[in-house]
Order: structure tokens, then sequence, then C-alpha cells
């Protein structure tokens, strides 16, 4: 019901002569609750997102996601924080950080477009001290939405070939523009853009059209299997040669050439190419 709901009142968006902005997600309250406006800058978003969540696992307490939440017994966006095993803490923070460093053409970032997050997770298996698996099409990444400026600029940049500046990357000349991975884009998604190179390099899966039937459909994902939403967008980064997206582990073949380098953690391999994802940040009041 929920996705349905959702679903619905992004497609007023759409056919009601405006378009969804950030500032739909509303304003965030400390208890999960959302209000009337809220922007946000890049920093502000992690909150903004975090606080999205934890209304999201609210609507229905019943149920646990994999990653062990749970709307039951969530207190608060610290308790959800604390909550989270480091691995998804991990995949969150470099996730954010490589999304808040994306820039669109209007100077916006890319996660300031974010407007939900509905799943995040490290590695299958992940405890306090164990990152989990370093791959698995289920794990080590986020599932969200976004607004409608977002989609249109992944599509351009898509269709640009990452040639028109519709998507800049972190570094200083990167982009964004469509995906060259052979397996293509991850079900049910029917597009896939990522960053032109970099180790981690960055790759995202939406909906061309979310007016399609395959984007009204619920998405049948882990622990979404009931989702509608036309807007998704799901979120990782592939630190090795075999796409490999889990932060927490270790890698070897990350270089462009596929040859070994010296091993490094995905966190170390990530700030070697784009500087800080602040492994030390909590939410705000945490």
């Amino acid at each position: 019901m929920l996705g349905v709901m959702r679903w619905l009142a992004l497609l007023c968006a759409v056919g009601c002569g405006r378009s969804a902005t950030a500032s739909d997600a509303g304003s965030d309250h400390d208890d999960g609750s959302i209000g009337a406006s809220d922007t946000g800058g890049s920093v502000d978003s992690r909150d903004r997102l975090l606080r999205s969540y934890l209304a999201f696992l609210r609507a229905d307490p019943s149920v646990t996601q994999s990653n062990g939440l749970s709307g039951a017994n969530l207190a608060d966006v610290c308790a959800l924080w604390s909550a989270l095993q480091p691995a998804a803490q991990q995949t969150f923070l470099t996730i954010t950080a490589r999304l808040g460093g994306s820039k669109l053409a209007d100077g916006s970032a890319m996660l300031d477009h974010v407007t939900t997050l509905y799943r995040v997770v490290g590695g299958d298996g992940a405890t306090q001290t164990d990152p989990g698996s370093c791959g698995g099409g289920e794990f080590n990444r986020m599932i969200m939405a976004m607004d409608l400026t977002l989609h249109d600029a992944l599509v351009a940049a898509n269709d640009h070939k990452g040639g028109a500046g519709d998507l800049a990357d972190v570094p200083a000349g990167g982009f964004w523009r469509d995906s060259h991975d052979l397996g293509g884009a991850h079900a049910p998604f029917d597009t896939s853009d990522e960053t032109e190179g970099g180790a981690p390099r960055g790759q995202v899966q939406y909906f061309r059209d979310p007016a399609s039937p395959l984007a009204k459909a619920a998405l049948g994902r882990m622990d979404l299997a009931q989702l509608v939403e036309p807007l998704a967008l799901e979120a990782d980064q592939d630190y090795d040669c075999t796409h490999n997206s889990n932060p927490g582990c270790d890698y070897t073949f990350y270089g462009p050439a596929c040859v070994p380098e010296a091993t490094k953690s995905g966190v170390d391999i990530y700030v070697d190419s784009y500087g800080s994802y602040e492994p030390d940040w909590k939410p705000a009041g945490c």
C-alpha cells in the first residue's frame, strides 16, 4: 500500500503541472516524521535521508529488513545509525560522498536530489567485526528515490554519453555517462549510468520512463518486494575489476588495466581517489 500511495503522489507530481524536487521529501525531524519543507545541502542531505529511512521503516513496523532494522524498535535516527553494521555505515558514507561531490549542470549535487532512502546494506553476513561478502547483487548498495531533476540529468548523461556536461563526477574533468557494463542494468531497472573511470567506479540504476508499466510495477527486490517507486535509484560503487562493491573489503585488482596493485581496503581506495568520505560522520545530535 505504501508503494502504491507513493506512486500516486509521484504520478501527480508528473501530471499536475510541477516537478517533484528534493523539497518534496519534506523537512525532517529527529523522530523520523516528515514535515513541510526541506531542501538541504549535500551534508544536510545525509541527515535528511536517514530521517526518511526511519519514516519508511516506521510505516510498517512489522517488517525487519535483512540488515536487521525494524521501525518497531528504533527510537530515533541515532538508534538507526547505531544499529547499522560498520559495513553498511561505510556503504552509506562512501556513496553519499560520491553523490554529494557529483554535480548537475546547475551546480547542485546529485545527493541534493535524492528524496528518500529505502534500504542501505553492507555485505551478506556482515557483523560488527566482519564486512561480509565483497559482492552480491543485493548487497553493498543503497536503494533510494530521486526527484525528476536528477532523473532527467541521468537520462541526458546517458543519451549524450557524458559528453554534454550533464553530470560531473568528483574528480576534475570526471563525468557520469551511459554504463558500459556488459551485464546491463540491474533488474528490474532498464537503464544504468556509471562514472567514466576511477576506482571505485560509481554506478546507478533507474527507470528511463517513470510512467512506463515497468516503473509502475513492484520492485521485487530484497526487503522491497512490494514497493512501487517509479523514481527508484539504486547506487553502488565497483571497487575492483570483478565489480565487488564492499568498501570494507580488501582489493588487489582495482587498477585500470586489471593488473595486481598494492592490496588496499575499499575505503582507502576511495580516499586515495576522491578524498575523505568523513568516516567519523554521525547524524546531527548523535
